[in-house]
Formats: C-alpha cells, structure tokens, sequence
C-alpha cells in the first residue's frame, strides 16, 4: 500500500522509516509504568514531569512543553495493552503516515514549518510502500480531546473513554483520520517540497 509520510529526522536513508524514530516512549514510558500502580502514582508522575519538562524548556533542550501530550500518550498505551493487546498498534511505536501527498504537506506545513520548529530544509516528504495487515486508521480527534480533557480537568476516567473510543475504532462527529502502522515499510521515493 502506497502512503506518504513527513520526516525532520527518521528517515536517513537506507530505504526504510524506523518506528518510533525520535524515541518518543521513553518520555510516554513514566506515565505507562505509572498507571501500573495506581492513579496517584501517576499523578505524581504527571506533576513531576510537568517541572522536568519546564525546566528542560528553559534550557533549550526541549522545543515546547510536552508533558500532557506525553501523559496522554502513556494512557493511550495503558488502555491499548490492556483492552485491545490484539489488532492494534502503538501510537508510539509506530509510523505516522498520510494517505495522500496534499494531506501529508498540509501536515507537514501545519506542524513544521508554521510552528516555526523546521525549514523547508530539514523536512523530507517520502513516499513509502507499507505492509497493509499493519495499517491501521484512528480518529485522531479522540487524541486530541484527551489532550484538552486532561489539562482541563485533570481526570483519569474522561481520558481512559476517549483512548477506548479511539482503539475501538470509532469516529467522532468531526473525524480526522490518522494512518499508523509498525509493518514492514520501503521508501519508494523522496518528494520535492515546495514552500
């Protein structure tokens, strides 16, 4: 199956994309052994990481104060290894890809380039040739709610429906549908950008 997928950084050529290239799980990683425990347990986890995350923004180690996004991604994995160990993929142990080229540089603008975070330089469009028992398509939407859930309200259960609703497969009023897959991948080839 062919998808196309925007890179800053995991693609360095050797015809493939490596899941989870900027190692995205071991700031999610805290949250997951966390929930194992108990809740406060991951409340005190989140607290802490908010001051990490913080202080590593101040010294311009980290571009933008992630830690929600992190928790969330930890519940996410909680409830996918428990409700849906099977027919699933991790949301961070996967790649991100676009069905189409406008949708992956609409993204690509979105999240790169009027962030301010990257040029046009650094960012690389590819298009990939994707195992297709490995690619599966979420409501990116529940994603997102969860974020807003859990900075507003700072409640476990809202969070935990939002990821079962998203593992399941279900769509919102409002979907926006994202492709992850851990499967096997090739780079067909690199696409020019235009800014």
């Amino acid at each position: 199956m062919i998808l196309y997928h925007y890179s800053v950084d995991s693609y360095q050529g050797g015809g493939k994309l490596i899941p989870d290239f900027k190692n995205n799980f071991r700031f999610a990683e805290p949250f997951l052994l966390a929930l194992e425990k108990d809740e406060g347990c991951f409340w005190s986890v989140y607290y802490a990481a908010m001051a990490y995350s913080r202080e590593l923004c101040a010294l311009g180690l980290r571009k933008h104060e992630n830690y929600v996004k992190d928790a969330a991604e930890g519940i996410f994995e909680w409830v996918r290894r428990h409700r849906f160990p099977n027919g699933s993929v991790s949301r961070i142990g996967c790649v991100f890809y676009c069905e189409s080229i406008e949708e992956a540089i609409s993204y690509l603008r979105d999240d790169c380039i009027e962030s301010g975070d990257y040029t046009y330089g650094q960012v690389k469009l590819l298009e990939a040739d994707v195992e297709d028992s490995r690619v599966f398509r979420y409501d990116q939407t529940f994603f997102n709610r969860a974020v807003d859930a859990l900075e507003r309200g700072r409640e476990l259960a809202p969070v935990t429906a939002l990821a079962g609703s998203y593992y399941a497969m279900e769509r919102s009023d409002e979907p926006c549908i994202e492709v992850l897959s851990d499967g096997k991948n090739r780079v067909v080839r690199e696409l020019p950008i235009r800014p």
